[in-house]
């Protein structure tokens, strides 16, 4: 009975401990508590010049909601058209990452928007491209970039070409749904991402202790394995927001799409001259959650409403928070579940009738389904150093 009794506690022992819970909210007025403004030249040759937000009003937090927006009123001289990028203060190791996106940059000749992460020295700890696409791309493209190494799905990961799947809502169709959540789970054996539509979400997913488990089949999944282990390509990885325009992306595939090439000669003479179209390239955010498990997850730098009792030690346990809890300025969960919109690369969980699926983007040409090819040379996307906690250069990255 006695042994009965212990196996019993061992078992509730560990569920408990590999319950996701909160550890960083970067909601509303938490925002600008975890994150800094990048303001350096942009390492992927776009035309655009980082600002401070705060100074420039492209950057505002009301009601809960943040906003990024770029300068959609004056021709361009310069580095390029003002935008605002973004970097998180604390980095992780395994985390399940949630947004609540109400707004992205519209589908818009010239743009290039990405919420995604990265680590210190790219593309030694990796990248992981969440919600990103140019131009007028329909389809998200969600991307792992890796040192040589690591192939996943027959893919291989390895630098500016990465191992991407095109799935998932993305631009327009976020903002014409009114909105979107995405999820990122992290962990030893794999990575997996998750995209909604409109109230589609499921209800724990923002809450205050989230199952991946019963969402269903993911948009994308990146499983660990014999041809990657993701522990050793992807580490400390820090969240970066950002709005770009051209570049080795946008710019390099400008010639090949009819619609945009028919606007102006070249991605550059477009975005200087005509501020007035780039009106809804802007992010509505209305809540940036980071949980972890106690699988070995951890977190460093500063964070901004953790609701455990950290420290910014690079432990998840007894820490001290920066910032409020998520008590205040609460965020509404969505009233039903459901599948993940746009569902690749594993077989469906739930029947096909619950999954609603994106349209298939067009790939570019120049561009493959693995990544994209194009681009000859440029610096870390990354960026260089940036003070505490910055990031040294890199001479090549293809895009």
């Amino acid at each position: 009975m006695l042994s009965l009794t212990f196996t019993l506690a061992t078992c509730l022992a560990s569920l408990a401990f590999a319950q996701y819970i909160l550890q960083d909210d970067y909601s509303g007025s938490r925002f600008l508590n975890g994150f800094s403004f990048f303001t350096e030249a942009d390492p992927t040759e776009g035309y655009v010049d980082y600002v401070d937000g705060t100074g420039s009003g492209l950057f505002s937090q009301s009601g809960g909601t943040v906003r990024l927006s770029v300068d959609s009123e004056n021709v361009a001289s310069g580095r390029g058209r003002k935008s605002v990028r973004l970097t998180s203060k604390a980095s992780y190791n395994h985390a399940l990452i949630v947004i609540d996106v109400g707004h992205m940059p519209a589908n818009i000749c010239g743009v290039w928007p990405a919420f995604w992460s990265t680590g210190p020295s790219w593309p030694s700890n990796g990248e992981i491209d969440i919600l990103e696409g140019v131009n007028l791309q329909s389809t998200n493209k969600i991307t792992l970039h890796s040192d040589p190494g690591c192939s996943i799905n027959g893919k291989d990961c390895q630098g500016s070409t990465g191992c991407s799947v095109d799935s998932g809502v993305y631009g327009d169709g976020i903002n014409s749904a009114g909105g979107a959540t995405y999820a990122l789970e992290w962990t030893s054996e794999g990575m997996s991402v998750w995209g909604w539509t409109g109230s589609s979400a499921p209800s724990d997913a923002l809450g205050n202790a989230p199952d991946p488990s019963g969402w269903g089949t993911p948009t994308a999944s990146f499983p660990s394995g014999s041809g990657c282990d993701v522990d050793t390509f992807f580490k400390d990885q820090q969240i970066v927001f950002d709005t770009t325009f051209c570049g080795v992306w946008a710019g390099e595939v400008w010639t090949t799409d009819p619609q945009c090439s028919s606007l102006a000669p070249t991605c550059q003479e477009y975005v200087q001259n005509n501020p007035e179209v780039f009106t809804d390239a802007y992010w509505s955010i209305n809540a940036l959650k980071v949980y972890t498990n106690g699988d070995g997850s951890t977190s460093s730098g500063s964070t901004s409403g953790s609701t455990g009792d950290t420290a910014n030690t690079g432990n998840t346990a007894n820490t001290a928070n920066t910032g409020t809890t998520s008590e205040e300025d609460p965020v509404d969960e969505a009233p039903s579940q459901g599948q993940a919109d746009g569902v690749a690369s594993v077989e469906p969980a739930q029947p096909p009738s619950t999954i609603v699926n994106a349209p298939a983007a067009p790939i570019p040409t120049g561009q493959t389904g693995n990544g994209r090819t194009w681009g000859t040379g440029r610096g870390d996307r990354s960026g260089g150093g940036r003070g505490a906690g910055g990031r040294g250069g890199r001479a090549v990255r293809k895009e």
